[in-house]
């Protein structure tokens, strides 16, 4: 294998902010198992966040995807009792 394609970067799934979320509760649902070493423990709360942080910046994406495509679709005259006469 050559280092170019050690380094290719592969397609990745994409995943919304509510599976995100839904990850990040199986996480912080590990993290509290006291049956597992604190070590693991801590790393499973790491990931929680780390999905948490990526639930957000989903969101936020949506939100402005959403904002955009508001503003390209035509806004109503709020003066539509002016019309315009051809």
């Amino acid at each position: 294998m050559s280092n170019a394609e050690l380094f290719q970067h592969h397609p990745r799934m994409s995943l919304s902010p509510e599976q995100h979320f839904h990850i990040a509760a199986a996480y912080d649902k590990a993290a509290l198992d006291i049956s597992l070493p604190a070590h693991t423990r801590a790393v499973f709360a790491k990931k929680a966040d780390w999905f948490r942080l990526l639930a957000r910046v989903g969101e936020k994406k949506e939100q402005v995807a959403l904002a955009k495509q508001q503003a390209k679709e035509p806004q109503p005259n709020p003066f539509g009792f002016i019309a315009a006469r051809h």
